[in-house]
């Protein structure tokens, strides 16, 4: 089974992490971006933003982005960015505008 890398920085972090199925965790990274509170259950991520976001790691069995991209719905875009650690990685970043929302200042969605 192919295993590709993934940066988690919000739900899969925490409560969703069960979705994940047996994941390796390979370390806390950074990506370049901002995150802001979607709602009070999870946030968006922005790719590119001045700042940084930190998550995790993980490097999970590729069959597994069916049902992620699925949990994750049409607010979000699988794509690969390059972390801090300089492993590209799969993130889901957030494709709506974020006007509205308030960004969480140090870019950690569990230190909110």
């Amino acid at each position: 089974m192919e295993k590709e890398y993934l940066f988690v920085y919000g739900q899969f972090r925490d409560s969703s992490k069960n979705l994940l199925d047996n994941p390796t965790y390979c370390g806390r990274a950074t990506v370049d971006g901002k995150i802001y509170r979607v709602n009070d259950f999870y946030p968006g991520l922005i790719s590119g933003a001045d700042g940084k976001v930190l998550g995790d790691v993980y490097l999970v069995n590729s069959s597994n982005f069916e049902e992620l991209d699925e949990f994750e719905g049409d607010e979000y875009i699988r794509t690969k960015l390059r972390t801090s650690t300089d492993v590209y990685c799969w993130v889901y970043v957030y494709k709506y505008d974020i006007s509205e929302f308030t960004e969480i200042k140090g870019g950690d969605w569990l230190l909110r």
